[in-house]
C-alpha cells in the first residue's frame, strides 16, 4: 500500500488576478508563500516525513514542495516530474474567462460545454490530462509500494486524481473544492486507490484561500 499526499501549490498572482495558467508561470503570492509555510509547519508538527517527494517542473509548484520540505530537512529528496503538470491552455492562457469570452467565444462556449475532448489550439483537453496525470500518479505509487510519498501540483491535476479514486467521469461538472495546499491524502493498492482525506486545511487558520480552478 503506497499512501500518497497530494498538494495543490500555493496561491499565485494570476490566482488572484482570476487568470488562466496552464504551463504558463506565475509567482506564488506573499499568501500563497504563507499557505505553503503553514502546511510545511504541520508536517514538522507530526513528524510527517516522507520516503520520496515529487513536484510538477513548473514553478510554483517548486517553490511551493521547498516551503513544504524545508521544516523536515529534505529539500535534497525532491525529484522533478514533468507528468504532474498542469493541463495545457494553449492561447487560453494568461487571459480571464471574460477576455476568452469576448477575444476566443468558440473556445468559451465549448469549454461551458464540459466536453471533455475539448482542447484550446496549442493545449490539451480533459481528456488528455486526466489520462496523463493518473498515469503518473499510478506509476508513482506503484514504484513506491509501503511508503509514503508527497507531491505537489495543480488544481487540475488533483481534481482528476480525486476522479479517478471515486470513478466520477469526465463530463459532470466539479462539485468539489480545490484550495491552494489543501491537504488530500489518498491510498493505493491492489491497482485501485482509496480516499482517505479531501480538502484539509486545518493549518490555515491564519491564511485565506481560493478555489478559481476553471473545471
Amino acid at each position: 500500500m503506497t499512501e500518497l499526499y497530494l498538494v495543490r501549490h500555493g496561491e499565485t498572482e494570476w490566482n488572484r488576478a482570476g487568470l488562466w495558467q496552464g504551463l504558463a508561470d506565475s509567482p506564488l503570492t506573499e499568501n500563497g508563500i504563507e499557505q505553503a509555510r503553514s502546511l510545511g509547519a504541520r508536517f514538522a508538527e507530526e513528524d510527517i516525513l516522507f520516503d520520496a517527494i515529487y513536484t510538477s517542473d513548473l514553478g510554483r509548484c517548486q517553490h511551493t514542495c521547498k516551503l513544504l520540505v524545508e521544516p523536515l530537512d529534505q529539500l535534497d529528496d525532491i525529484q522533478i516530474e514533468t507528468g504532474l503538470r498542469e493541463r495545457a491552455l494553449g492561447h487560453l492562457q494568461g487571459l480571464t474567462f471574460e477576455e476568452i469570452q469576448t477575444q476566443h467565444p468558440i473556445d468559451a462556449e465549448l469549454h461551458a460545454s464540459g466536453d471533455p475532448h475539448f482542447a484550446p489550439a496549442g493545449g490539451e483537453s480533459w481528456a488528455d490530462t486526466f489520462a496523463r496525470s493518473c498515469k503518473t500518479l499510478r506509476d508513482i505509487a506503484r514504484r513506491h509500494d509501503g511508503q509514503r510519498v508527497l507531491a505537489v501540483s495543480h488544481g487540475g491535476v488533483v481534481g482528476m486524481a480525486l476522479r479517478d479514486a471515486l470513478g466520477i467521469n469526465l463530463l459532470p461538472p466539479r462539485r468539489f473544492q480545490l484550495p491552494n495546499t489543501a491537504l488530500n491524502i489518498f491510498r493505493y493498492a491492489d491497482h485501485n486507490w482509496s480516499l482517505q482525506t479531501w480538502g484539509d486545511t486545518a493549518h490555515l487558520t491564519n491564511v485565506t484561500c481560493l478555489d478559481e480552478v476553471v473545471k
